[in-house]
């Protein structure tokens, strides 16, 4: 709110609430000096004339004690009749004193000692009337002249003592009269003199403000001025500075601005070109990485192609591989098995041999005891007849058992040749058939080293497309700052157009965005081929048809 008022008025109002508090200050000054007046003059009347008023009192009590003491001292009766006398003039001394000192004790404290006193005081008439009986009754001194004398001087010289502290307290009382008056005086003249300092105060602040928001308001509104021609973006004004005061370091800092904003916009307007320059530049560079990246794609696609092809093949082999060893190792197996099938049928063959040779001997042997049957029934004539017949039977069984057994025996003989013969070819076989399913395991492994191979540099064609899409990524965002550099160049020789810097003139003219705009449309079109040109990812889990393969 305060700095909706002008500079002056702001002054002018500060310099009359200066004056306002001045006269404040005189009013709280003149108020307590007013006080302090009235203090001394209560101090005067109140205090030290009841002071003096009790003091007189206690004078005319003390002057009544000694004529009291003088009475009972006294040598006739007319010195005595003097002394009652004087005992009761400074009685009446002390009441006239206290009736003018019951004016200053207006406190509730000073009430009360009042009253202890007036209790005291008709106390103290009671005595001082039996003292004046019993004086009178008393007998006189005897009349020593020199005593009397004595008595007398002692009685002067106590009395000039009297007088002289009473001059004394009229004179202080005096002086304290002097000085309330000279107080007084005093105040006067303080009020008059700070009146009259007061009202020069606020003519010469009136005066001051005036001169102070003239010298404070030319310069600002000069300031105003070049402020306002920089809200225009007028750098080409000149400011003079003709003083010293900080108005004049004002406008020596804004002169100093006005240098420093010509220089930087200049600048800026060279960095604004150099940046246009810049961005055509890198401009060009994104293109050639787009273009490049684009031709890395598609040789990366051959790539893949390719690897599929050979990565199939190398799988198909391998699954026929597998294949092979399988059916080499059953053949091995099923050779092994059929050796020793072989070697058991010449075992066989060989016991049937042995056997036959058993049955043969038995022929023989038969055919022996029928020849003793023959011989015996021969012997034993007609007796022995039938027994005859039968032995010539069973002697021709033997015979006919024999030659069978011989003939068994000869195709046994020829079956354990035969049979040792195949023996010794499986023997043959057998390591062949080892041999051959050895070949095929490390042509198995060979293919699996070669699938594993083939896996990576799959896995490196991936990283490579990988790496080509990061390229692509990274070309994407270098065109699109690229863009914004451009846009940010055209927005900042656009604003620089604003100022004018005399013999400079303004700013140049904004950036075309042509080749970014080319730069956008390649990233478009290799964006999408590279999307399109994904590494394909194999299954190697798929298994070979087995039917192809024919069993041996």
């Amino acid at each position: 709110m305060v700095g909706n008022f002008r500079i002056g008025t702001r002054l002018i109002v500060a310099l009359l609430i200066v004056s306002a508090l001045g006269a404040c200050i005189w009013w709280v000054g003149s108020s307590n000096s007013s006080r302090i007046s009235d203090l001394s003059t209560s101090l005067y009347e109140r205090e030290l004339l009841g002071l003096s008023n009790v003091k007189e009192a206690n004078i005319d009590l003390i002057y009544a004690g000694r004529a009291r003491a003088n009475a009972l001292l006294a040598s006739s009766a007319e010195e005595r009749q003097s002394h009652v006398q004087s005992i009761d003039k400074y009685t009446a001394g002390v009441v006239d004193s206290m009736t003018r000192a019951r004016g200053s004790f207006a406190t509730e404290e000073g009430k009360n000692k009042l009253a202890q006193f007036d209790r005291a005081w008709q106390k103290y008439l009671d005595e001082r009337g039996r003292f004046s009986e019993v004086a009178n009754r008393e007998a006189l001194r005897e009349n020593n002249p020199e005593f009397a004398a004595l008595s007398r001087a002692v009685r002067a010289s106590s009395d000039e003592v009297d007088h002289l502290m009473t001059e004394l307290s009229s004179l202080r009382e005096r002086s304290a009269a002097l000085a309330n008056a000279e107080t007084g005086a005093i105040h006067a003249r303080s009020s008059r003199l700070l009146i009259a300092i007061i009202c020069g105060g606020v003519l010469l602040g009136a005066m001051l403000s005036v001169v102070i928001s003239r010298s404070v308001t030319g310069p600002i509104r000069r300031a105003v001025a070049v402020a306002n021609g920089l809200s225009e973006g007028d750098l080409s004004m000149r400011i003079e500075v003709q003083s010293r005061d900080a108005t004049a370091q004002l406008l020596e800092a804004m002169r100093t601005m006005v240098q420093k904003l010509s220089q930087v916009v200049g600048e800026v307007n060279a960095s604004a070109e150099t940046l246009a320059s810049a961005s055509e530049q890198v401009s060009a560079t994104a293109q050639s990485l787009l273009q490049a990246a684009s031709e890395q794609a598609a040789g990366v696609e051959k790539t893949s192609a390719s690897l599929e092809q050979m990565t199939a093949s190398i799988s198909q082999n391998a699954d026929n591989a597998r294949i092979t060893d399988g059916m080499a190792t059953q053949a091995a197996k099923e050779t092994i098995e059929g050796g020793e099938a072989v070697v058991a049928t010449t075992q066989a063959m060989k016991q049937i041999a042995q056997k036959i040779g058993i049955i043969d001997d038995i022929a023989y042997q038969t055919n022996l005891l029928a020849l003793n049957a023959a011989i015996e029934a021969a012997r034993a004539g007609e007796h022995g007849k039938g027994f005859a017949g039968v032995a010539a039977e069973v002697r021709k069984l033997a015979e006919r058992s024999q030659v069978a057994a011989q003939e068994i025996g000869e195709v046994a003989s020829s079956s354990v040749e035969l049979a040792g013969r195949a023996g010794r070819l499986l023997d043959t076989i057998v390591p062949s058939i080892k041999r051959t399913s050895d070949l095929v395991q490390d042509i198995c492994a060979a293919f699996e080293e070669q699938s594993c191979g083939v896996s990576q540099i799959n896995s490196a064609v991936m990283q490579l497309s990988q790496t080509t899409q990061q390229n692509a990524s990274a070309s994407e965002e270098l065109a699109a700052t690229v863009e914004e550099m451009s846009a940010q160049a055209e927005q900042l020789q656009q604003s620089m157009v604003f100022f004018r810097l005399g013999a400079q003139g303004p700013a140049t003219t904004p950036l075309k965005r042509g080749k970014v705009v080319a730069v956008r449309h390649a990233r478009a079109t290799s964006t999408g081929r590279w999307r399109r040109n994904a590494a394909p990812a194999y299954a190697m889990s798929e298994g070979p048809d087995e039917g192809q393969f024919a069993r041996f």
